[in-house]
């Protein structure tokens, strides 16, 4: 059976250390000024400039590309459901919430963001026909900065694309993920790591694709 094209972004699974693995997120704040990303669970982010007023980093969406101004910093797992205030009062505290629009925002909204440099997470290829001598190459990232989240299409829509041996991509194929409904192919969900990371490894070394692996 083919597989389903379900884009959903990223999805922390694991770690490549030996320790267990928490699933925990850090807090990072989207600036008021920041009107043209939507920003979805499964999104990977990079650090923006300054902080809020209590001294919460900024984040920004990351556009795909790994280079020494734009390291992806980690992957959205969640989202506060409403804007910082001193009262919940008559907010509404949807805790189901995975998105936030892009427009015009009135008050900083909050993530949470798995940011650990060593993580495995699962993605989703697109139509690309990826083979069996692809699951140890390196692969590029399709981004669409904003998009129209609605209750049917609640994740990100971040997508693996070209894989290849080429050191400067972003992502290192692990393997394809290991279900029933999962198959080597079009749309196909691996498992992955970063080549480079805003807290880990920055240079071009962390990419490359040993050579008796490279067909």
């Amino acid at each position: 059976m083919a597989n389903l094209n379900t884009p959903r972004g990223f999805s922390p699974v694991g770690a490549l250390h030996s320790s267990n693995y928490s699933e925990k997120g850090r807090m990072y704040a989207i600036p008021t000024s920041d009107t043209s990303n939507s920003y979805a669970i499964g999104d990977c982010v990079m650090s923006a400039a300054s902080s809020d007023a209590n001294g919460v980093p900024y984040v920004q969406k990351w556009g795909g590309v790994a280079t020494t101004s734009a390291l992806p910093l980690g992957i959205i797992v969640g989202v506060s459901p409403v804007e910082a205030g001193v009262s919940l009062v008559a907010a509404t505290l949807d805790l189901t919430q995975t998105y936030i629009l892009a427009g015009t925002r009135t008050a900083v909204r909050y993530v949470f963001v798995v940011d650990d440099p060593l993580a495995v997470f699962e993605v989703q290829f697109d139509s690309t026909a990826v083979a069996v001598t692809d699951l140890h190459k390196n692969a590029a990232v399709t981004v669409s900065a904003s998009v129209a989240h609605t209750p049917s299409t609640p994740y990100s829509t971040m997508v693996l694309t070209s894989p290849a041996v080429t050191a400067t991509l972003p992502i290192r194929i692990i393997g394809a993920v290991q279900r029933p409904d999962n198959a080597v192919g079009a749309y196909v969900d691996v498992l992955c790591k970063w080549n480079y990371h805003e807290y880990g490894v920055t240079n071009g070394a962390s990419g490359t694709v040993v050579a008796y692996l490279a067909p």
